[in-house]
């Protein structure tokens, strides 16, 4: 009785030879015609959607000989920037997102001096007791009165 592995081989082996005669696609270049657009190696015809891996396009079409439109959702330099609420704040560059934004990845935070404090924290800052109001920190100090008395 064969192996397991050696009727692997044989039916490996013979369904090669089977398809030796073919010649592989995978590799040919792809060359426009007058009726249609290449992109990424595909030859699509007028009128025909083209994928578009862009974030901000979408509805990618073969226009005419070579030409793919595409409807722009928004472009990376229109974007809004809303400020997080935090003052340790990374810029991200996300391929697969149209406009870049902006996290926090220590979480929600102000700052009193050089101290950045965590949101719903109180942390003494010179003295002072310091905790975030969204992203300002209030800060209340205890004064100790002494008062002089003559001795008369």
């Amino acid at each position: 009785m064969a192996s397991p592995v050696s009727v692997l081989c044989v039916v490996l082996l013979s369904a090669c030879a089977v398809h030796a005669d073919r010649p592989s696609r995978q590799f040919e270049e792809v060359k426009p015609d007058q009726a249609s657009c290449v992109q990424d190696g595909v030859s699509y015809p007028i009128g025909a959607s083209v994928p578009d891996d862009d974030p901000c396009t979408f509805g990618c079409f073969c226009a005419s000989p070579g030409n793919v439109i595409c409807a722009v959702v928004k472009s990376p330099r229109s974007c809004a920037f809303m400020q997080p609420a935090c003052v340790d704040a990374v810029y991200v560059n996300d391929p697969t997102q149209c406009c870049p934004y902006m996290t926090c990845p220590n979480g929600e935070n102000c700052q009193a001096g050089d101290q950045i404090i965590p949101a719903g924290q109180t942390v003494e800052v010179d003295g002072a007791h310091c905790r975030c109001h969204g992203m300002l920190a209030v800060c209340s100090a205890t004064v100790s009165h002494e008062a002089v008395m003559p001795l008369n």
